[in-house]
């Protein structure tokens, strides 16, 4: 039961980023869409923040490719943008995360509440 919550967690955001198309936009912009979103969905809660710099170094896309993307989900408010503090270098750097909303809460709840009860 627990691979079915969260796989319905993810269908939530994954769907909305499908459903919700710019104006002339392809698919395969979609598909990239979502493949951005599960990147910054894994990275989150790792080490090192998850910037546009960092996705386009790991997935070997420019830098401005990454930001077109990202403005999507940015708009579809899927996804949130915190100013890193204490950052040496140019520019202002952006840390990404998935933004929750109340739906996804309760199933990642969920999925939570199911791995302690198995004892993990």
């Amino acid at each position: 039961m627990q691979l079915e919550e969260f796989q319905a967690f993810v269908r939530i955001y994954v769907e909305r980023i499908f459903q919700e198309a710019f104006p002339d936009e392809t698919g395969a912009a979609r598909m990239q869409q979502v493949g951005l979103f599960v990147t910054i969905f894994a990275l989150q809660n790792t080490a090192e923040p998850v910037t546009a710099m960092r996705i386009a170094r790991l997935s070997g896309q420019s830098h401005s490719q990454v930001h077109r993307n990202l403005q999507k989900l940015l708009k579809l408010d899927l996804v949130e943008r915190t100013k890193i503090r204490n950052r040496i270098g140019k520019g202002q750097a952006w840390h990404l995360s998935i933004k929750d909303t109340p739906e996804a809460k309760r199933l990642l709840k969920a999925v939570m509440g199911g791995k302690k009860g198995r004892g993990g």
